[in-house]
């Protein structure tokens, strides 16, 4: 008795195996961390405008914003205000593409006396594509932290999803809004800068 019990109970849970776990297998994002991290003692970090590679108007400023919202939230790192970064950058006229030159980081870090600056862009910003019968986000984000002072690239990731790729079971957790996908989208980015 105690043996069909138990087989019963195999069974039904290898056939709810795909159902329970949706997308829990999520690839992690793809980084690069340098070997010799922690010897640059990072404190404080600048995040600069995001450029937008979308049509959506308003991406880069989420981005930025989720990466700097992000940060404040740890307690190891201080982040210099957006205000301040923004007003350096009118300034001196420093136009931010998919990157920027050393001289223009150098400049950043002696003037808001920060160790490292995070550049980046938005690959794809999509508010919904159809699947399934619903609109489905999708956000990539391509990232780096570069020290200030000898301008060495500390850490990149780049990390792309869908919204229904949290879904595990009869479609809980599916992200609907494209603006709570790019705060995954970065939350996940930055458990991977140590």
């Amino acid at each position: 008795m105690f043996v069909v019990v138990v087989d019963r109970w195999i069974s039904i849970f290898i056939i709810l195996v795909p159902f329970l776990s949706g997308c829990s297998f999520l690839n992690s994002p793809n980084t690069f961390l340098k070997e010799d991290f922690q010897r640059y003692h990072v404190k404080r970090i600048a995040v600069l405008p995001f450029f937008n590679n979308t049509n959506a108007r308003d991406a880069g400023k989420v981005v930025t914003r989720a990466f700097v919202e992000g940060l404040f939230d740890r307690k190891d790192l201080k982040v210099e205000l957006p205000g301040n970064v923004r007003k350096l950058i009118v300034a001196e006229r420093i136009i931010i593409r998919k990157g920027i030159g050393a001289d223009h980081i150098k400049l950043i870090g002696k003037r808001l006396n920060v160790d490292a600056v995070i550049i980046g862009w938005v690959g794809n910003y999509t508010r919904g594509v159809k699947g399934q019968g619903a609109k489905v986000p999708i956000v990539s984000v391509n990232a780096r932290m570069v020290h200030a002072e000898s301008c060495s690239v500390l850490w990149i990731g780049q990390n792309k999803r869908r919204g229904d790729d949290y879904v595990t079971i009869l479609d809980y957790g599916r992200i609907n809004s494209v603006a709570a996908l790019a705060r995954k989208v970065v939350d996940e980015l930055m458990e991977t800068i140590p």
